[in-house]
């Protein structure tokens, strides 16, 4: 009597990276919607012109195109300091805030997601 067997890692180890981008690629979705919500906001050119892309394996960006999005993010640049927000619940801080609030959910979206990791 013979035993075969069969090595399944590299189809698994492909399927788990897919899953894992997945799972990340909706989190960088949500961390962008959340900053988006929490961005200041006047004339909308902050909250229109951002993205969220991919630039390698597991690795994802959220952009604010806009060349003052920095200015905003840090509340001013050590020289000028932001003082009023004109929306309430708006301010600095918007993208690093919101991917603290994703950060806790990512365990919950990697469960999700891995649930679909099959060799």
């Amino acid at each position: 009597m013979s035993v075969r067997v069969v090595d399944r890692m590299p189809q698994f180890k492909q399927s788990a990276f897919s899953v894992l981008n997945d799972a990340l690629s909706e989190g960088a979705k949500e961390v962008l919607i959340n900053a988006k919500t929490k961005a200041p906001y006047k004339k909308g050119g902050l909250r229109s012109q951002s993205d969220t892309h991919q630039i390698a394996k597991l690795v994802h960006r959220i952009s604010f195109w806009i060349e003052y999005a920095r200015f905003q993010e840090f509340g001013g640049d050590g020289k000028k300091i932001v003082r009023n927000y004109t929306t309430p619940g708006t301010g600095k801080g918007y993208l690093g805030k919101a991917g603290d609030e994703v950060t806790i959910k990512l365990k919950m979206m990697f469960k999700k997601h891995g649930q679909r990791a099959r060799p």
